[in-house]
């Protein structure tokens, strides 16, 4: 099995293990209406991640496939790369300025148990001690949306 499906995880993960309660630190960065507008869709209340080790948040509206989230991890769980194959990906470049590793790219789009994951935008660096990654999916999600939105949850944090 390649090893891209793990960042196509990591984009799902937090909705397909959400938490009912929106008790997340990263739930706390944004309101429901600033998610909406990231998206450029109307997206549900943030739901805690429930990633092992991660502190996350997740906005969604499943039947429109709109989606906004946030995973902080230690950084020594940042992305590889290149052993990951994230350059392949659709838009895959680096972004310089953010931090260490930071890169933006489109995850491919996946079926697993009937269900379609993936085809959003991706962005992530290595901030301090903590890997942030960030995932868009909607209307206005693109490359320049996903960039804006790290920036922006480093800023917040």
């Amino acid at each position: 099995m390649r090893l891209w499906l793990v960042p196509v995880m990591l984009a799902a993960g937090s909705s397909l293990c959400a938490a009912q309660v929106a008790d997340s630190p990263a739930c706390k960065l944004f309101t429901q209406k600033e998610a909406s507008a990231y998206v450029g869709a109307s997206v549900g209340a943030g739901e805690s991640s429930f990633m092992p080790g991660a502190i996350g948040c997740a906005w969604s509206d499943d039947a429109a496939g709109s989606k906004l989230d946030i995973n902080v991890l230690p950084a020594g769980n940042a992305l590889q790369l290149k052993r990951w194959g994230f350059e392949s990906f659709e838009g895959f470049r680096a972004v310089p300025d953010i931090g260490a590793r930071a890169y933006v790219a489109r995850s491919p789009v996946m079926e697993i148990a009937g269900q379609k994951y993936g085809g959003g935008w991706q962005a992530g660096a290595i901030v301090g001690s903590d890997y942030v990654a960030v995932g868009l999916k909607g209307p206005k999600a693109n490359a320049d949306t996903a960039v804006a939105f790290l920036k922006e949850v480093i800023k917040r944090r």
